[in-house]
């Protein structure tokens, strides 16, 4: 372990930021942040962990996970160097090296405050883990809905000022009658692989499916239902629905089928979902705009040949391009889509967000057709749904609202604070006592 600092050698470095805080930490937190966090620790409810289970975690996931601990007043944690993802994406400055910075950062404040009890102890994910329930929890800042007992917390872009740059950097809200009525996105090729899996088994894992084939994506009576496939393979979707209808109704448990791939090659090519999504762009150019800035190197001669000749690939675009059009798409890439959704939601413009078996932080916050469209994974009702919000203009444009106010109240650095502190307590109560 290696010391983090104290609360006394800290006080000084956050005396700033602590005077900039709105909201007092000890203030009561938001419904839908409690229910988050009970959410995600519901599995150990009625549980006590040891600390001799914190030490066999460590011994046995230490190349994982993260240690963090409050002894002696001081803050000690892991040594991030020896966390195998972190030496696998190049260290200081990649994503999961921000996560971990961000989270040191987070305790440190809050031990300054004297806010963290003196027996502090928990598991930080510097990366999504979700392979499988751990024997104690973890704070990770993502989970899919099949791994139970993950705790979610802000990425490293909300506890920083990254996301504070990112709204200077787009400048004033935009009348929404100057934005463009058409569906904008740009970003990389690191994509997920949406279903089908090419084993031809179901797509959605049971825990899952309430989220591409129920109400979540139909509670307006007026909008298109999830089964409307006239822009992509009509049997893919039909496969789909009929198969988790059918699970429903029998009360059957659908076999899980892991065929997300975080590498697209000539194989995976076309179940990609920002491939999907570029081609349904070059079929409807009229509503969708989107296009690919950037192919990794490293993917195979097929894959950056092709997005050429296809015309998906254009040049970087900055982010305030995308404050001139009335809608925004959020789509996973190798990881979640959790930074686009934050900073999108303070744009004026409404977020079309594909839902995914990656559950981030903000989540029970926002309510699909109040705060944003949901898309489907596959996306096979996308460009059905744009055509809905250009016919519901008044009712999108309140949507855009409720969600930039969302974003302006809660996706601050107090209120991400405030959320991280009520986090680390509800594990704390889940310790037994030394």
């Amino acid at each position: 372990m290696q010391q983090a600092g104290s609360g006394l050698e800290h006080r000084r470095s956050t005396g700033m930021l602590v005077s900039l805080l709105e909201t007092p930490l000890e203030a009561p937190a938001p419904r839908w942040m409690l229910q988050e966090i009970e959410s995600d620790l519901s599995p150990w409810r009625g549980q006590q962990i040891a600390r001799s289970d914190m030490d066999a975690m460590e011994r046995q996931w230490g190349h994982v996970f993260c240690r963090f601990r409050v002894q002696g007043g001081q803050l000690s944690t892991c040594d991030p160097s020896t966390i195998e993802v972190l030496g696998k994406l190049g260290g200081r400055g990649s994503e999961p090296w921000g996560q971990f910075e961000a989270m040191s950062r987070a305790a440190r404040l809050l031990l300054a405050l004297g806010l963290l009890s003196e027996d502090s102890d928990f598991f930080v994910s510097v990366n999504i883990y979700d392979h499988a329930q751990m024997p104690v929890p973890v704070l990770t800042k993502a989970r899919a809905v099949f791994a139970p007992g993950l705790l979610r917390v802000p990425s490293y872009e909300l506890v920083g000022p990254l996301l504070d740059r990112i709204r200077i950097d787009l400048g004033p809200v935009m009348d929404w009658e100057t934005k463009a009525p058409l569906l904008y996105w740009r970003g990389g090729m690191r994509s997920f692989n949406s279903c089908p899996c090419p084993s031809d088994m179901s797509v959605w894992p049971p825990a899952w499916s309430r989220f591409n084939m129920s109400r979540f994506l139909t509670t307006e009576e007026h909008s298109p239902g999830p089964g409307n496939c006239d822009d992509l393979c009509r049997g893919v979707c039909q496969m789909v629905d009929s198969s988790i209808s059918e699970a429903e109704r029998s009360g059957q448990r659908l076999q899980h089928c892991r065929c997300h791939r975080h590498i697209t090659n000539r194989t995976t090519f076309e179940f990609a979902n920002r491939v999907r999504l570029c081609e349904l762009s070059r079929k409807h150019p009229a509503l969708v705009d989107a296009k690919l800035s950037y192919v990794p190197p490293s993917y195979d001669g097929f894959v950056s040949d092709t997005c050429k000749d296809r015309d998906y690939t254009v040049e970087y675009s900055p982010f305030s391009d995308h404050a001139h059009f009335r809608y925004l798409m959020s789509t996973d890439g190798s990881t979640i889509d959790d930074t686009r959704v934050y900073w999108m939601l303070s744009t004026g413009s409404l977020v079309f967000k594909q839902i995914t078996p990656l559950l981030p932080f903000g989540v029970p916050g926002l309510e699909p057709w109040r705060h944003f469209v949901p898309v489907r994974e596959d996306l096979a009702d996308l460009v059905a749904k744009v055509r809905w919000a250009r016919r519901h203009d008044a009712e999108c444009r309140a949507m855009a609202e409720r969600a930039r106010d969302f974003a302006a109240r809660y996706f601050t650095e107090d209120q991400i604070l405030h959320y991280i502190l009520r986090a680390i307590q509800q594990y704390q109560s889940l310790l037994a006592s030394p």
